[in-house]
């Protein structure tokens, strides 16, 4: 089985899931996000992929005090994206407990920091995040285009150190409309640890994902709407194992 990763993305204190990115499409999902943080962990899941949403759009973090609640939660292992676009926010992160930092923007537009980052704490915890919109980076909450493509992007960032990605093609993300397995399979192809997200919608869709070489999937609203059912998908892969 695929690991599966919940994610849960933050905006003004609570858990959301925004559809295509789009600020104005957003369905809040719990008002209580470190009693979801909890939640998962007690159905068996052993990481978390939290986001920042407003500290995406802003460019600085918030909801801080939500994070380090659920980086206090004990038995997950949590990496954090969303606002982080300078040393010292990364560092914040990283010693308070998060296993990784998920950087976006600045890997687009200062990708430098990312190669001092990896100097610093190690290419295990620092994963970019690649978000897609028709082949084209977009950043800040994806809310803008780069001018970068996937490709090029990708080569740079190798280049620098980079071997932990996360992919997402936002015309599929909160879509429940299954993941862009084509883009994946090319990704697999670079020499690179790749997590896939965006679309995920089924149990079928994480076979689908295992069958092209993929071990790691962020999940959200298929967990949230109980399309995949969190409390027997972990119990289901400690079975098959």
């Amino acid at each position: 089985m695929v690991i599966v990763i919940p994610a849960i993305d933050l905006k003004e204190g609570r858990v959301v899931r925004l559809t295509q990115g789009d600020f104005g499409r957003q369905e809040i999902m719990n008002e209580e996000p470190v009693k979801t943080a909890r939640y998962f962990k007690e159905q068996g899941a052993g990481e978390l992929h939290v986001v920042d949403l407003d500290g995406a759009r802003s460019g600085r973090p918030g909801n801080r005090d939500i994070i380090q609640e659920i980086l206090n939660v004990e038995g997950l292992k949590v990496q954090i994206g969303g606002g982080i676009r300078s040393k010292a926010a990364a560092e914040k992160y990283l010693d308070s407990g998060a296993v990784a930092v998920v950087l976006g923007t600045v890997a687009v537009t200062g990708p430098e920091l990312v190669r001092e980052l990896i100097e610093d704490f190690g290419s295990e915890r620092v994963v970019v995040s690649l978000d897609t919109r028709r082949d084209e980076l977009a950043i800040s909450g994806w809310e803008e285009e780069s001018g970068r493509s996937l490709k090029k992007a990708l080569a740079e960032l190798k280049e620098f150190g980079v071997r932990r990605f996360v992919y997402t093609d936002i015309t599929r993300d909160g879509m429940l409309s299954g993941p862009d397995l084509e883009t994946l399979k090319s990704l697999l192809k670079e020499d690179i640890e790749v997590t896939a997200s965006g679309g995920i919608s089924s149990e079928e869709d994480l076979e689908y994902l295992k069958e092209i070489g993929i071990e790691r999937a962020i999940v959200g609203k298929a967990l949230y709407r109980r399309e995949i059912n969190p409390e027997t998908l972990w119990q289901v892969k400690q079975d098959a194992d």
